[in-house]
């Protein structure tokens, strides 16, 4: 069993009244809002990191 099978099993254990494809479609469209927040935590850390090298003086 994958690990995305497990957990759609998971979630139809918790909530039997879903059915295996919005089961899917729901853990999808998690994996793509943390896929999402990821990226955006990434680029506001190499934006911080450039301006902190900007700001950086020139070695003598």
């Amino acid at each position: 069993m994958t690990k995305i099978d497990k957990k759609v099993e998971e979630l139809l254990a918790k909530h039997p009244s879903l059915t295996k494809p919005e089961a899917i479609k729901i853990l999808a469209d998690k994996n793509e809002r943390k896929k999402q927040k990821r990226s955006e935590k990434a680029e506001r850390s190499n934006a911080k990191k450039l301006k902190n090298e900007e700001n950086r003086p020139e070695p003598k």
